[in-house]
């Protein structure tokens, strides 16, 4: 009897500590674990990924049709500093402008992203009517392939369009660099706004505007080839050089 009042008791202490003891903490699956101390979280899915874009220049040429359609009209092309001070261009090859910022991204197997170009620019000046309007604030759509400006310090607009380049074939992986080599055609809108600006005909919609030659620096410390997704890429004509950051028109140099 005795022996049955002390199984009683015991049944009754096991059940009130699982009472009031609580679910045991779950564990750590080995999906949602935190990496260990000193590692790094896990990378996006290779091709999303943003690479950030420290610097470099692009030189931005005249084609010869369209200055031969200017000079006609007695266009000349003169430079804009970031003040807005207009001096004489003498160098029919072109303007360079430096890269201040942007994005590289993996957009359907082309370049996508964006680059911010230095407060300079052009200025383009009738000689025959004394009128001038002034293009600066570049920047230049990679996804959309479309590059836009101020025109005279008004709202940013498409000046131009271009055909996206592949993305493989831009990368120059070695040197972290983004280059490209795109003719910029002039939208039909720009076009309108440019000749009532000077007082010309020089400007046709979908006719030549520049040519651009970009070499942008990009962050080295990230593995291109896996957040670009750059597998099966050729390899790079330009191997081995790296744009240097550009802090104003230069050309870029190389490392």
């Amino acid at each position: 009897m005795r022996a049955r009042h002390l199984a009683t008791a015991a049944v009754a202490a096991v059940t009130a500590a699982l009472l009031t003891a609580g679910p045991a903490p779950a564990q750590p699956s080995a999906t949602t674990a935190p990496p260990p101390a000193g590692q790094a979280a896990p990378a996006r899915l290779a091709g999303h990924t943003e690479v950030p874009v420290e610097g470099g220049s692009a030189r931005f040429g005249t084609p010869p049709a369209l200055l031969a359609a200017l000079k006609a009209n007695g266009v000349v092309i003169a430079d804009v500093d970031a003040q807005g001070t207009v001096t004489p261009h003498h160098d029919a090859g072109g303007i360079s402008l430096g890269i201040k910022g942007g994005t590289v991204t993996n957009s359907g197997g082309k370049v996508g992203g964006e680059l911010r170009f230095a407060d300079s620019g052009i200025a383009l000046i009738n000689r025959r009517t004394d009128k001038a309007v002034r293009v600066t604030g570049f920047t230049v759509d990679l996804g959309q392939g479309a590059l836009r400006a101020r025109l005279d310090r008004g709202p940013t607009m498409t000046v131009g369009t271009f055909p996206r380049p592949g993305i493989a074939a831009s990368i120059d992986t070695a040197a972290a660099a983004l280059r490209m080599n795109a003719g910029i055609t002039v939208t039909a809108a720009a076009a309108a706004k440019l000749n009532a600006a000077l007082g010309t005909s020089g400007f046709t919609g979908g006719g030549p505007l520049l040519h651009a030659r970009v070499d942008a620096a990009l962050d080295p410390s990230v593995d291109l080839g896996t957040a670009l997704n750059l597998s099966h890429r050729p390899a790079p004509a330009d191997a081995g050089r790296r744009p240097a950051v550009a802090s104003g028109g230069g050309e870029p140099s190389e490392r």
